[in-house]
């Protein structure tokens, strides 16, 4: 009889035991439900901080789940006519279109042969042929594809001289159409070719008949975007290496030039790194400054905003992985038949299309101050002598 009631004995303290433990665990689970539903501080969330001016309508990050079928490092992105986005998936050597609302439609130059794709970034549509060009600098080449991403022929030429390029070669980084000529950006200035794929100027800076690139006004430093204004003529060149914006006439003139390059290894000018711009509705510029860093995104941030003349009218564009925010971004394009928008944000792997809500915040009274002192009207600074290539 002792031993049995023994047993029992610690049969009951084994089951108290269980009830104490099962007991502590249901306060404990009870308080981490209590703490994951607590009231929550209010973040940015996708309007961002009161006045944030992005507004933003898709994230596209690929035409699928698996790895191959995801965006990776973008780079370049334009609107087509029909309104659709085609993204330069440099991290996967193809070009990927899809609607606005991240509807897949095709991928473009991701076949074997002729037409495939290596390191595309600048794209754009010719309006009135349809074409679409694609600037792929490690293959030194722009591939000309149909608006349904057919392969149609590359630039440069196959018998153009290779020697017009200097010796550091053509590295296409980005691509526009002005005046019925392709005008491609390459790291010592500017390229026009005619439609057959041939060189018929260069706007840049000549020394004892070489190509040179540096630092000085009239010479260009791997210019990775610029724009043309087809109302004005001028072109907006982000002089990347060189930390600056320039702007240009129609005849190759230095109209005004924003920044100023490093001096001993050091940033001494307004800009971190331009590598994106875009014309607003407005007429405005929308310079996209990849190294511009900022968590809030308000009076100083990824995207400036200029006149045409130079003026600094905003900043904005918070740094960040969340909705509204951007991690390097790269190129940035708009939609002439609507309201969209879309930046190439190249560590978070994806494409944000958004709108843009006025009015946009006043510039940061820190960064205020730093923006005229690299601010310069050139006289009689030519990037080619006159008549322009252009027209």
């Amino acid at each position: 009889p002792e031993e049995g009631g023994e047993e029992e004995r610690s049969t009951r303290r084994l089951l108290w035991i269980l009830l104490v433990v099962l007991g502590l665990a249901a306060i404990a689970l009870l308080i981490l439900l209590l703490w994951l539903l607590r009231p929550q501080p209010a973040g940015p969330g996708a309007e961002g901080p009161a006045g944030y001016p992005i507004q933003v309508v898709t994230m596209i990050t690929g035409r699928g789940a698996a790895p191959e079928d995801l965006i990776r490092s973008p780079l370049g992105v334009a609107f087509d006519r029909d309104g659709n986005l085609w993204i330069s998936n440099t991290g996967q050597s193809r070009v990927d279109v899809f609607r606005p609302d991240g509807t897949y439609l095709r991928s473009v130059g991701d076949i074997p042969g002729p037409g495939a794709l290596y390191t595309p970034y600048g794209i754009v549509q010719d309006p009135a042929t349809g074409r679409v060009y694609v600037a792929d600098y490690a293959a030194r080449k722009v591939l000309v594809y149909s608006p349904t991403g057919s392969y149609v022929a590359h630039f440069p030429a196959d018998d153009q001289d290779l020697d017009v390029f200097g010796a550091d070669g053509f590295t296409p980084y980005d691509v526009q159409v002005a005046g019925g000529r392709i005008v491609v950006s390459s790291n010592d200035g500017l390229y026009f070719f005619d439609q057959t794929g041939h060189v018929v100027a260069r706007w840049g800076f000549t020394y004892k008949h070489r190509n040179v690139r540096g630092v000085e006004i009239g010479m260009f430093n791997f210019p990775d975007a610029f724009v043309v204004d087809p109302e004005s003529g001028r072109l907006y060149v982000a002089d990347t290496l060189n930390r600056r914006v320039v702007a240009l006439g129609p005849d190759g003139r230095w109209l005004w030039v924003s920044g100023r390059p490093d001096a001993k290894g050091k940033i001494r000018g307004f800009w971190q790194l331009p590598r994106g711009i875009e014309l607003g509705p407005d007429g405005n510029l929308y310079v996209v400054d990849t190294f511009r860093f900022d968590q809030k995104g308000m009076g100083t941030g990824h995207i400036v905003v200029l006149s045409p003349e130079g003026e600094l009218l905003s900043e904005f564009g918070r740094s960040g992985s969340d909705v509204g925010a951007f991690s390097f971004p790269e190129h940035i394009a708009r939609d002439a038949g609507s309201d969209l928008w879309a930046i190439a944000d190249r560590e978070n792997h994806r494409v944000v299309v958004f709108r843009l809500v006025t009015p946009y915040p006043e510039v940061d009274d820190l960064q205020a101050p730093k923006y005229p002192k690299g601010f310069t009207r050139p006289t009689d600074v030519w990037a080619t002598p006159s008549p322009s290539p252009v027209g």
